[in-house]
């Protein structure tokens, strides 16, 4: 679940004085990413964008580690920044639209795939690849939406049936949906990556060793997909939570106890995974670990990063002022409203490329919506 605050645990020298980080800075948490530590890499890009909110790969990278943390909010909103900082950076567009997919809006994501395909000559193959994801994803719920008899009336009966022969022997039939797992010191989530389950459709089971997730089959009512795990370690049940979304069902699970676990499925881990539990579970470790490259973290005692979170998640209301209560305003805005509002809302802010947001389908469905930049200020065109 995204955070809502958190203090930092270090400082790069002399921020205030450049325009950019040093190059060790950037170093050492592109390092954090590409050992997928996500935790501490999203430490160095909260401080990096902190004391340089105006360096653009700061606000795209920290998208990235949100997303591989399953925050897709704030990663949709990191991109978002990164995208009005700079509206020519491929990499904003494609972090935004990775976001707006995982949070279901696959229109407004193929907006900001073309948009990077357009000024990323040399990446057109992945976004071509995301394209084709949110093409599937805009056809199932098209599909999902039509009543499966008129689907069955519409399909035209063959003059000729014909009758194919199964062959002796078959492979057995690969589980109908895949599923994906990461974890925290504190919580594991699972993912199961099936789109457009309706929330009837599927249900949990969640025990202290066990998960078990099944989804209805509209096919067959008497051949559901079942997902059933021996969990690794112990987990809590009355604190885990399940969510049904448009593109996946998600578990998430509190651990019985803070240790880093070798797999989620008993004995998938082997002895590493035992080890590394035992290694935790020395002494009572915070919910977030202080990593060693950090010089403030070795100097100053260790943050319960759980505890601060929910004590600023109490008084977040109070504390947002300024641009993060507007924001804090229309993600609200955005998360109640129908689909016609979220539709005027994604098709004004895109065209508008950030000036203009508005919840007036009505009105904003009828023409293209113009840049409006602010008073005193000049909106430029760049050439593609």
């Amino acid at each position: 679940e995204p955070f809502v605050g958190r203090t930092l645990t270090r400082t790069p020298p002399a921020m205030s004085k450049k325009s950019e980080p040093d190059a060790e800075f950037i170093a050492e948490a592109q390092e954090a990413y590409i050992d997928e530590d996500w935790l501490k890499a999203l430490d160095l890009y909260d401080i990096m964008v902190e004391g340089y909110p105006k360096y653009v790969p700061g606000w795209v990278h920290r998208s990235a580690c949100n997303l591989k943390l399953g925050r897709h909010n704030d990663a949709l909103g990191d991109a978002a920044k990164a995208v009005k900082l700079d509206d020519t950076n491929p990499k904003a567009h494609l972090r935004k639209g990775m976001a707006f997919f995982e949070l279901g809006e696959a229109e407004a994501a193929r907006m900001c795939f073309e948009r990077g395909a357009q000024l990323d000559g040399s990446g057109a193959k992945v976004y071509g690849e995301w394209i084709e994801k949110c093409d599937n994803l805009i056809l199932g719920a098209i599909e999902s939406a039509v009543p499966k008899e008129d689907r069955a009336a519409d399909a035209a009966k063959p003059e000729n049936p014909r009758v194919d022969i199964p062959p002796a022997s078959a492979a057995p039939p690969e589980p109908q949906y895949k599923h994906q797992w990461y974890q925290s010191l504190s919580h594991v989530t699972l993912e199961v990556l099936a789109k457009n389950v309706r929330p009837d459709d599927a249900s949990f089971q969640i025990d202290a060793d066990r998960v078990r997730v099944s989804v209805a089959n509209e096919d067959d009512p008497t051949d559901p997909y079942v997902l059933d795990l021996k969990l690794f370690g112990k987990v809590l049940p009355a604190q885990c939570k399940t969510s049904v979304g448009v593109a996946k069902l998600e578990v998430r699970l509190k651990k019985a106890e803070d240790a880093q676990w070798g797999d989620i499925a008993e004995g998938s881990g082997g002895a590493s995974g035992a080890a590394t539990a035992a290694k935790t579970v020395t002494a009572p470790p915070p919910a977030r670990p202080a990593y060693p490259s950090s010089k403030a973290a070795q100097k100053k005692p260790v943050t319960d990063w759980d505890k601060l979170e929910r004590e600023l998640e109490k008084e977040e209301e109070d504390e947002l002022s300024g641009d993060a209560a507007l924001n804090a305003m229309f993600q609200k805005i955005y998360k109640n409203a129908n689909e016609e509002t979220r539709r005027a809302m994604n098709k004004s802010f895109q065209e508008s490329a950030g000036t203009v947001l508005s919840t007036n389908w009505d009105d904003i469905g009828k023409k293209k919506t113009e840049v409006q930049p602010p008073e005193g200020m000049e909106a430029k065109k760049y050439e593609i």
